[in-house]
């Protein structure tokens, strides 16, 4: 026999082996992070209950697992390559002696990186992350190899490599990882399994250190507040008709804010047992204010919220000028979208209620809303009915705020969404208006 065909007899199924070893290993890795805790128990539940206690265990002691079984993999796919460089440099020196080396060098590189890309990378990968039940369960024997023999060496690897990596990292740039990290999000992103509603509250977690917290707050003009000296049973009526449960509390102005009244403090101050004051003004109940400047990152803003458990901050400009409020909530909506009331209804529609009277959406033109009318209504500074009935009040609708304006009565019904913002409109026309229709119709009689 010759020296080729022993080294093949021998290399061949040594490259095998770990070629094999490699593929199971790699698809056990890409399995092992594909897969749930409870997706697994419901899988494992009809094995005998051995397999079954060793597939949950090796699942969840994953750390140990995949540092295990990365080392296994590593250690395979080195004694494919080697294997296979042995072969080619055998036949090479057997075939073509006295010849140099390129020719079996470059067939060594050509054939492993095929085997490696095809064989080692993207369909064990692909398999694990599809059918990773399956591939736990089966190689659960494996793992428990690669996890008795391996786990020493590959703990003090990973050890090494954590070092070198807090080194490295200690001198990097806080952008620069930040930017890196983001990269990697990016491209975990990418994958198929990753749901889109997933993927964009994942997304909306770092869009919001580049997000100022003057984008998400609720500004000035829209703010609903209460003076200093109103009692306590004013407060609630305004919280029962406004809908919110913390309000800002003023002085001369809004600039003078004094503190932040909470719907549970005056609620305890008209009913408490001990001490029911109804009239107690709301100075005497409201907690102070925070307040941060308004061109600050949104994230920095929520965990300053966290740490000091109070979720509602006042923005401040440049000045030093109430610039407007925000809340906990609307710094997570800019993480997992618009989070709707439970008493919200749809947008609505234009409703005659008889007798002249018509219930309108607040968005609703001016145009539009004088086409019901046959009146011509037109305003410079403002295009729907809501904006007009805030800017003849001069404050925020709320349900119950009315106005005459343009030739027509103005009430505010109802609000929507967790903001309260203005939601239905009561609109008739103005008893004036009307007196002026008749005088005009009695006067074409004559």
């Amino acid at each position: 026999m010759s020296a080729l065909s022993l080294a093949l007899l021998v290399l061949v199924p040594l490259a095998l082996v770990g070629g094999i070893v490699s593929a199971v290993l790699t698809a056990v890795d890409a399995a092992q992070l594909a897969v749930s805790r409870g997706t697994l128990e419901k899988a494992v539940a009809d094995q005998p209950a051995a397999a079954r206690e060793r597939v949950l265990h090796q699942h969840a002691d994953s750390g140990r697992t995949l540092a295990s079984v990365s080392l296994g993999r590593v250690l395979g796919e080195t004694v494919m390559v080697t294997a296979i460089a042995a072969i080619c440099f055998s036949a090479h020196a057997e075939l073509r002696p006295g010849e140099g080396w390129a020719l079996p060098l470059l067939a060594t590189l050509l054939i492993a990186g095929l085997m490696a890309l095809l064989m080692l990378a993207i369909s064990p990968r692909t398999i694990g992350r599809r059918r990773a039940e399956s591939v736990l369960i089966s190689s659960r024997g494996l793992v428990a190899v690669m996890r008795w023999v391996l786990w020493v060496p590959a703990s003090a690897l990973a050890n090494l490599g954590a070092s070198l990596a807090a080194r490295a990292g200690s001198q990097e740039d806080p952008e620069e990882r930040a930017e890196k990290a983001r990269r990697n999000v990016d491209r975990a992103l990418e994958d198929e399994h990753v749901r889109d509603g997933e993927r964009d509250m994942i997304q909306g977690v770092f869009d919001l250190r580049g997000t100022m917290v003057r984008e998400l707050m609720v500004p000035r003009p829209d703010m609903v507040t209460i003076a200093a000296d109103s009692s306590a049973e004013k407060a609630m009526r305004l919280f029962v008709r406004s809908g919110f449960s913390r309000i800002p509390v003023i002085g001369e102005n809004v600039d003078d804010l004094r503190g932040m009244l909470y719907v549970k403090d005056v609620m305890r101050a008209i009913h408490s047992p001990w001490d029911p004051r109804p009239q107690r003004p709301v100075s005497e109940v409201m907690r102070p204010a925070r307040f941060a400047p308004e061109f600050v990152p949104a994230d920095e803003v929520l965990r300053q919220m966290q740490t000091s458990h109070v979720h509602i901050t006042v923005l401040v400009d440049e000045y030093g000028g109430v610039a407007g409020i925000v809340t906990i909530e609307d710094v997570l909506e800019e993480i997992v979208g618009e989070i709707a009331d439970e008493h919200d209804r749809r947008e609505p529609e234009i409703e005659d209620l008889g007798g002249g009277r018509y219930r309108v959406p607040a968005r609703a033109s001016l145009s539009e809303v004088g086409e019901l009318f046959d009146l011509d209504i037109d305003d410079d500074d403002i295009d729907s009915v809501g904006g007009l009935l805030a800017k003849t009040t001069g404050r925020v609708p709320i349900p119950g705020s009315t106005a005459t304006a343009l030739g027509l009565d103005l009430e505010a019904e109802r609000t929507a969404g967790r903001r309260k913002r203005l939601s239905t409109v009561l609109v008739s026309r103005a008893a004036d208006d009307e007196d002026e229709d008749r005088d005009q119709e009695d006067h074409h009689e004559r």
